[in-house]
């Protein structure tokens, strides 16, 4: 009967929690440890319903901690969302990654930061998403030009929370109304003066 007070993990791994507390009973299927293999850990994401269509295999997945601040971890998307689920507030898909964790700098059941790159483009033209209008459908920003405002209509690409990819319709260095300081509405050709 001895040998059935061993506990063996049928995988080598690091055990990463202990709940059972020297002395305490057990009953049959309590948790006694937790086991893993932590050098490559698995990361769920919750994606927003309307983002879950961009989602592709392969989408490089960053991963943040705060606990960590200066460090990175990278894996890919591995599983597509197949049903929409409730979670809190929210519409979501849930889909996961696997993440190389070499030097077990990254714990288990920690929360993270996780930004999906869907699309990627260098060297290329952005503005500040709050300087970018709709009008029918069309992409506008507000240029400044000789201290008056001049709409620019523009072809817009990929964005992400803070920039717009603008792909015509603005030159290099124009600059670009964000608002007003009195918070009245722009319009085309308000005078105005630059306030940084």
């Amino acid at each position: 009967m001895l040998n059935q007070l061993n506990i063996r993990a049928p995988f080598d791994g690091i055990v990463y929690s202990l709940p059972v507390l020297l002395g305490a009973y057990l009953n049959p299927g309590d948790l006694v440890l937790q086991e893993a293999d932590l050098s490559k850990v698995r990361v769920r994401a919750f994606v927003d319903e309307p983002d879950v269509g961009r989602l592709a295999p392969g989408d490089r997945i960053d991963v943040t901690w705060d606990a960590m601040p200066e460090r990175t971890w990278q894996g890919t998307v591995s599983v597509i969302p197949a049903v929409i689920k409730l979670h809190g507030t929210r519409n979501v898909g849930e889909t996961t990654c696997i993440v190389d964790n070499r030097d077990f700098k990254l714990l288990p059941n920690v929360n993270v930061g996780v930004t999906i790159i869907t699309a990627e483009h260098r060297d290329v033209l952005t503005v500040p998403r709050e300087a970018v209008h709709q009008e029918d459908s069309k992409s506008y920003v507000y240029q400044i030009v000789n201290n008056e405002l001049q709409r620019r209509y523009v072809q817009t690409s990929i964005s992400n929370l803070t920039q717009v990819e603008v792909a015509g319709g603005l030159p290099e260095n124009a600059v670009v109304a964000l608002g007003s300081a009195n918070s009245k509405p722009l319009r085309n050709g308000l005078a105005v003066k630059v306030v940084h």
